[in-house]
């Protein structure tokens, strides 16, 4: 219900190439990452549990798909040679925190705009990544999670649409 109903091509790297690896990291763990989406959305499914199931289910939803997303990125690093840690700059760490997440819940209206916003950067820069990388194999998958993500766009925006324009 909160993903596309195609299958994740196999993470098969063709060759451990150390310059991917910032690359893919950037998308792992940065303020434009899964790891971050999913801090997000989980903190804003438990904030909205009890005002809105539908909205609260939805961002669960969402949330663990970027869960696997986060999985699949992971083992590219792996394969990459490099260890799946919640940073950028894998020569000089930048830890993931998180004072990423954005902590207003102010209206419903702010939270899911937030959310269309950051799937529409994350979109922008798995596109951008892709640019970078010569390895078919990571850009297959790569092309498989921004149609996962244009997916979560359009559950955001009927969201969007059925509770702050009604």
């Amino acid at each position: 219900m909160y993903s596309v109903d195609l299958p994740y091509p196999e993470v098969n790297v063709k060759d451990k190439n150390p310059q991917y690896i910032d690359l893919i990291l950037q998308n792992y763990a940065s303020s434009i990452s899964e790891f971050d989406a999913i801090a997000q959305y989980t903190y804003h499914q438990i904030s909205y549990v009890y005002e809105n199931i539908e909205v609260s289910q939805t961002l669960r939803g969402i949330s663990i798909v970027e869960m696997h997303h986060l999985e699949l990125l992971g083992e590219i690093l792996v394969q990459l040679g490099a260890e799946p840690g919640y940073w950028i700059n894998n020569k000089k760490p930048h830890y993931w925190s998180s004072k990423l997440v954005d902590y207003d819940l102010s209206s419903l209206k702010y939270i899911l705009t937030v959310d269309i916003n950051d799937e529409k950067s994350a979109i922008k820069q798995y596109k951008e990544t892709i640019t970078k990388i010569n390895d078919e194999n990571i850009n297959d998958i790569i092309k498989r999670i921004i149609l996962y993500e244009e997916y979560h766009i359009q559950l955001l925006l009927g969201l969007y649409k059925k509770y702050v324009e009604q």
